[in-house]
C-alpha cells in the first residue's frame, strides 16, 4: 500500500501523515515516511529527537540514473533497489517507522 498526502501549506499534511505512519506501524506493518517537503518537519511529527533529526542524510540524487528506454533523456530510474535506499539512508524512528529525507532543493528551479 502506499499513501501520499498533498494539497496546500498549513492544512496539516505533516501532522496527519506522521499520526498514521506511527498508527499503521503499531499495528505491526513495516512504514517508511518520506519526507520530501522542501521544509522537512516529519521528523518531529514521528517524535524523532531533534538531535538525531539535525544529523540525517538526506536521500542523494545518485540513487536515480538516466533510464535507457526513454529517448528523451529526461526519465530517471533507480540505479538501487528500494530496499537498500531505505537500508543505507533510512532513519529508524520510533514505533519503528523508518523515515528518509529527500534531498533538498538547492536553488531556484532545481526542484
Amino acid at each position: 500500500m502506499r499513501i501520499a498526502i498533498a494539497g496546500k501549506g498549513g492544512t496539516g499534511k505533516t501532522t496527519i501523515a506522521g499520526t498514521l505512519a506511527r498508527l499503521i506501524a503499531r499495528r505491526g506493518r513495516p512504514v517508511w515516511a518520506i519526507d520530501a517537503d522542501s521544509n522537512p518537519n516529519l521528523a518531529v511529527t514521528l517524535g524523532v529527537p531533534r538531535e538525531a533529526h539535525a544529523g540525517l542524510t538526506p536521500v542523494p540524487r545518485t540513487i536515480l540514473r538516466d533510464d535507457p528506454a526513454d529517448g528523451t533523456g529526461k526519465r530517471k530510474i533507480l540505479a538501487v533497489t528500494a530496499s537498500d535506499v531505505v537500508e543505507q539512508y533510512g532513519f529508524q524512528g520510533p514505533d519503528n517507522v523508518r523515515l528518509l529525507l529527500m534531498g533538498r532543493v538547492d536553488h531556484a528551479g532545481a526542484g
